[in-house]
Formats: structure tokens, sequence, C-alpha cells
């Protein structure tokens, strides 16, 4: 008796491993390789429009924070040009505290560069070689002028808001065409201690009215930014959920297959997981990399390609792209969890019947 009901009861489904999903979805990928690479490129287009958006933001601040730092640098060399006595084979000194800031650097380059000076020495007395990238850094002046200020024809003040305080009379005195400049805001003849017309005040205080129109436009591109974010993960959102209800709801037929064969349902639920997270890696690398370089290069044709690098910060590119392929993987899931989880539930007799 025991051994006829031995031979009559049902045994338990066999469990696969983790490893047999695997084989499973990847056979699967090869086999259908053409519905496959529509899906993948489905994800791909999604993430990749993503990027181009998220690119094309840090482009356009980058630019932006560009012209309007090559602005700044115009403008002040304007004024070195207008208020300054020639510099052709002139000394220059650089007095200050601080760090020099990227206008300032900036300058400083332009005159050394296209302006045939002499000369270009720094209170703290390292050599004359320009420093690049707002990295170099002066030292508070001291109470009487150094040997390379007492030296030079003009006397740059930069480097920070601090005003060094100088006995500027045996610098003055030395030549009347001696001069002081300064990109100081806070600095002017009376603070420094000399007449006005020594003094050529390079910087310059915005008004009220200018600074309310920056403001203004800083509310309007974080707002253009953020809507355009959101549509953009709005698209992606829509276009991998398509893309991955299509690929798991055609395939009842198969799931009902399946399970007539002995898969459990947490089996073909996490067969379809594995899939849908090969497909979002490769999807979402794939969609990162086209979306950043098509970004890249359509601004490249707008601003120019020395702009366009040089203000394009690389590392916030690389971290936009990894929160993509991030994004597409966790979409991809999360579309194909649903449909799957549905499939795996239905009855196999349903499931064959099914003509979707």
């Amino acid at each position: 008796m025991n051994q006829q009901s031995d031979r009559t009861r049902i045994p338990d489904q066999v469990r696969l491993p983790l490893s047999v999903a695997f084989g499973v979805v990847i056979q699967g990928l090869r086999i259908r390789i053409g519905r496959s690479v529509v899906t993948i490129t489905g994800v791909t287009c999604g993430i990749a429009f993503l990027m181009s958006i998220l690119t094309g933001q840090l482009v356009k601040m980058g630019v932006t924070d560009e012209d309007a730092t090559r602005a700044e640098v115009g403008r002040v060399i304007s004024f070195v040009r207008s208020d300054l006595p020639k510099l052709q084979d002139k000394s220059i000194s650089v007095v200050g505290s601080g760090t020099l800031s990227e206008v300032e650097t900036r300058v400083l380059e332009t005159i050394s560069r296209d302006f045939g000076i002499a000369s270009l020495s720094f209170e703290q007395g390292k050599s004359p070689a320009l420093p690049r990238k707002a990295s170099a850094a002066v030292s508070a002046a001291a109470s009487a002028p150094s040997a390379s200020v007492a030296n030079a024809d003009v006397v740059f003040l930069m480097g920070g808001s601090d005003i060094p305080r100088q006995d500027w009379k045996p610098f003055l005195d030395g030549d009347l065409n001696r001069v002081i400049a300064s990109t100081i805001l806070e600095a002017d003849a009376s603070t420094v201690g000399i007449a006005e017309e020594r003094f050529a005040k390079l910087a310059r205080v915005l008004t009220e009215e200018e600074l309310a129109k920056i403001e203004k436009n800083k509310r309007k591109e974080r707002f253009r930014a953020i809507w355009i974010g959101v549509i953009s993960l709005l698209v992606t959102v829509i276009g991998i959920t398509n893309a991955m209800l299509m690929s798991v709801t055609e395939r009842f037929r198969e799931i009902g297959t399946m399970k007539c064969l002995g898969a459990l349902s947490s089996f073909v639920t996490r067969m379809f997981v594995m899939e849908a997270s090969l497909m979002g890696l490769v999807g979402g690398i794939a969609g990162a990399i086209f979306g950043a370089l098509f970004a890249i290069i359509i601004y490249t044709f707008t601003y120019g390609a020395n702009l366009v690098f040089s203000s394009l910060p690389m590392v916030s590119v690389l971290i936009f792209g990894l929160l993509s392929v991030a994004a597409g993987v966790v979409l991809s899931v999360v579309a194909a969890l649903y449909p799957a989880r549905v499939a795996a539930s239905m009855v196999p007799a349903t499931a064959l019947r099914s003509t979707i």
C-alpha cells in the first residue's frame, strides 16, 4: 500500500539554482537575438535621450560661466589698455594676499602673452613663471616695498579682498609714470593711500539692477533645467517601459511551456528580472555613451570645440553617466517585473492559449 502511494504521489518540484536561470537567460537572448537587439535599442534610445539632455545642461552651464569669465577678462584688459601706460618692455609686480581668481590669472596670462612685458614677479618671491587655474597665492605685503616691487613699473593689487598696507611713496617717487592697478573691489586710491591719478581701478562693483537681472536669469535657467530633466526622465521611463512590456508579454506562451515542463513561478520571475537587468545594463551603457557624445558634438558645432571642452566638467559627466546606467537597469527591471509576475502566475493552459 505504501509503495503504491509513493508511486502515485506527485514529487516536489526541483528548485533550480540561480546559475541555471542565468544560463537560460543567455541562451534565450542568443536565440531571440533580433528581438533582444530591438529591446536593448529601446533602452538605449531612452537612456541616450536622458544623457544627452543632462550633458547638454552641463555644457550650457559651463559655456555660460566661461562666457562670463571671458567677458570679465576682456573688460579688465580693456581697462588696462585705456587706463595704464603702455606695458611693453615694462616690469610688473603682483602684490596682495590670498589666491588669484580665474579672472585675475587669465588677465595676467593675457598681459604676459600679448603686451610684450619685460618681467612678471610675485610678492612671495616665486619665479616669474605664470600660475595656472587660480593656483598661485600671493603673500601679505610687508610695510615697505620689496625689491621686486621697488623695481617694477606697474604694481597690480590682486589675490583676495585684503588691501595690502604699504608705504608706496618710495615706489611712486621713483618714476612719475609708475601706477598701481587693482582688481580688489574694496580697494581705491584713498584706502591704498595714494593720489587718485596714480591709481587705476580695474574691478567694478555690479549695481543692484545688474545683480537682480543675473539672479533672475539664474532662476529661469534652474527652472528650465528642472523642467527639461523631468520631461526627459518621463520620456525615458515610457520608452523603456514600452520596450520591456512588449518583450515580456509577447512570450506568454513560452512561459506557459516552461511551467508545463516544471518551472516554478519564482524561477520564471527571477529569469525575466535577470534578463531585464542584462538588457538594461547593456542599453544603459550604450545610451549613456551615445547620449553624451551626441550632446558634446552638437554643442561643439554651436560653440566651438575649445569652448565646450574647456568648460565641460568631466567628473559631472561621468557621474551623470553612472546615474543614467543605473536608471536604465532599474527602469528595465521595474518595467519587466509586473508583467513577468502576472505571466508567471498564469495557469499554463491559459498562457499557452495566449495570442499576444
